[in-house]
């Protein structure tokens, strides 16, 4: 029998796990008290820090919640499966993606995450282009691989216009699942009631673009 080797996966740096670390114990602090709530004192007594090890990974409370903001994104994605299922049509591949929105915008502390986002964004405008750059603009990537990929395979002409697709398709999501989770407090009914809704949102951009399925063959 040939030699089985086992497989060793790299070594993460010390450091970086002291950071990831930090940055779990930050995030906790600022969904749990927002962002007028948190000081880098507090953190760093919950994290069982000093404050010089804070400003030496972070720089200072503006440095490190930008880095809280990207690995939340990050983190409230990382079960996200970003490719469209393989052989679904554009309807099934959009749905697909967008179910998965709409269970991450379900989950508890996403309420908080933007809340924290909007208060944030007022004090510093570059704390929401990091939520945009790490949320919503991979979420418009991923809708938009379900259209290119419906054209490469001739599922819709060569020639649709789906430029806006993605950000209307996201837009109409997000807005709608964050009246009912961060105003309404309605995190669990809005999972299960948003089907149709979703289903008519996805017809009407399908429509729009002229699908080659609805035309009659030959």
């Amino acid at each position: 029998m040939p030699e089985t080797r086992r497989q060793i996966s790299p070594k993460i740096p010390r450091g970086e796990v002291r950071r990831r670390e930090l940055l779990s114990e930050a995030a906790r602090v600022l969904l749990r008290d927002g962002i007028d709530g948190c000081s880098m004192d507090l953190i760093a007594a919950e994290a069982g820090a000093s404050k010089a090890t804070l400003y030496r990974h972070f720089g200072d409370r503006h440095g490190l919640v930008v880095e809280v903001v990207q690995y939340l994104c990050e983190d409230f994605i990382g079960d996200v499966d970003r490719e469209p299922p393989a052989g679904a049509d554009l309807k099934a591949g959009l749905t697909a993606i967008l179910e998965q929105l709409i269970n991450v915008l379900s989950k508890p502390d996403h309420p908080a995450f933007f809340r924290l986002i909007m208060a944030g964004s007022q004090r510093d405008p570059s704390i929401g282009r990091t939520w945009m750059e790490h949320g919503p603009i991979v979420w418009h990537a991923m809708l938009r691989r379900v259209f290119e990929e419906q054209r490469a395979k001739g599922g819709i002409p060569a020639d649709a216009d789906y430029t806006h697709c993605p950000e209307i398709l996201f837009d109409a999501v997000f807005a709608d699942m964050i009246v009912r989770t961060a105003v309404l407090g309605e995190e669990r009914e809005a999972r299960k009631s948003r089907r149709r809704y979703l289903e008519r949102l996805v017809d009407s951009v399908v429509a729009t673009v002229d699908c080659r399925s609805d035309r009659p063959a030959g």
